[in-house]
């Protein structure tokens, strides 16, 4: 709190969202200056709610905030853990967890930030953890539980949402399994849920969506990564500048939204199997990327703004290789912490393999483990970052504790065997 980089970005939408609800306006920016209709939606409401409350109950203090974002992370954490512990048990190795979290600062970084991350790990935590004991032993309540935990991870951030279909489906199969038509009927009240949530906006914009912010990351950070990667950046920014020309010259937000998403889509279809082979390697990214960007900006490194504008590490990487990505990186004074940073998410790539793998462990559970994480890794694609993989970050590093724990559980047996024959 004395240091004071407890904000970023997005912070201020949310307070101002928080804010504006006392005078009963759901906007996400200041009412004082222009209107911009992209913030009517862009935020959900679970983490403004959680803004106003302590607010109005405790009073304006963002530590309170943080406090309770920091109980939270230790919560899911200590969740997670005893799930894994209970369920596939590793010989003597839950200290690899440990070492997993302290070696991925993003995980205290967004503790500490006015952000939502933490937030949607919390709830998206309890109903993993959920669904592991039902795999293990099920029973219709906790369908129930699932369903509410995602509900409010859902109106908590729009990037979950996708994820109801999958949560519907399974619960369709269970009902049909169980001959249980309740199972199936739980399993929809999440998509009834944000169905409402979308009429709702519907009702107030003319558009029904969930949130704003999907036609604005596919335009502008999908496609205009892609383009920087495959035609260089002059090009993609053209084309950033004359789509966004075009949407200015529109009324509302359907007619804004609606061109975005037509725009972004005649761009993919001109270079789709090019942009899938480039959506697929920066999902790969997203087990590897070790937030340097959130370490710079907690730390108050930014201070490199004539260099940013012209080359940053992946374009370093792209342009030079290995060599060109090891020239930036050294030019910076996090780069130790950094490279701790990679190693650890690529022990955690290899943990997590290694458990998937694992015969010992049921086979519905490792399922369940890979799917929830390739979810996130699809979705998020170009733009994933640590606040996305925060959601999978603790399950993986549970993967991995126990990957390991069996892993090197057997090289230590080995050498004893080869003795006793």
């Amino acid at each position: 709190m004395v240091w004071q980089h407890f904000y970023n970005g997005d912070s201020y939408e949310y307070i101002y969202l928080a804010e504006n609800l006392k005078q009963g306006s759901y906007y996400g920016a200041n009412p004082l200056l222009e209107p911009d209709v992209y913030r009517l939606t862009v935020r959900t409401p679970v983490y403004p709610l959680y803004i106003f409350m302590i607010y109005n109950i405790l009073g304006y203090y963002n530590w309170i905030i943080l406090l309770m974002q920091n109980l939270a992370s230790v919560a899911s954490c200590f969740l997670i853990y005893r799930t894994f512990r209970q369920l596939c048990p590793a010989p003597k190795y839950s200290w690899i967890m440990g070492l997993m979290i302290a070696c991925y600062p993003a995980q205290m970084i967004f503790a500490s930030m006015v952000t939502p991350d933490i937030l949607l790990q919390f709830f998206l935590m309890l109903y993993f953890r959920q669904l592991l004991f039902f795999l293990n032993n099920p029973a219709p309540r906790r369908v129930g539980y699932m369903s509410l935990w995602l509900i409010l991870a859902t109106l908590t951030k729009p990037v979950v949402y996708p994820f109801l279909l999958l949560h519907f489906g399974w619960t369709l199969i269970l009902a049909f399994r169980h001959r249980k038509a309740t199972l199936s009927l739980t399993g929809a009240l999440p998509l009834v849920v944000m169905v409402a949530y979308g009429l709702w906006n519907q009702q107030r914009t003319g558009l029904f969506h969930i949130s704003s912010i999907q036609s604005i990351n596919m335009l502008d950070f999908n496609i205009r990564r892609f383009q920087e990667v495959r035609y260089g950046k002059p090009h993609a920014d053209s084309v950033y500048q004359r789509e966004h020309a075009a949407i200015d010259t529109l009324p509302g937000l359907k007619e804004k939204y609606e061109y975005a998403s037509q725009a972004a889509a005649r761009i993919l279809r001109a270079d789709l199997p090019a942009y899938a082979l480039f959506h697929a390697r920066e999902s790969l990214r997203f087990f590897i990327d070790p937030g340097k960007s959130e370490i710079d900006l907690f730390a108050g490194s930014l201070t490199y703004h004539g260099l940013l504008k012209k080359v940053n590490f992946y374009t370093s990487l792209r342009e030079g290789g290995l060599r060109g990505a090891w020239n930036y990186l050294r030019q910076f004074p996090t780069f130790l912490l950094v490279l701790v940073v990679i190693i650890f998410n690529l022990l955690r790539v290899a943990g997590s393999i290694l458990f998937v793998f694992n015969r010992k462990i049921p086979l519905q559970i490792r399922l369940a483990c890979s799917i929830y994480v390739i979810y996130f890794a699809a979705v998020t694609g170009p733009v994933a970052n640590t606040r996305y993989f925060l959601p999978v970050m603790l399950v993986c590093a549970a993967m991995a504790a126990v990957g390991w724990g069996h892993f090197l559980s057997r090289k230590r047996k080995r050498p004893l065997l080869k003795s006793m024959l």
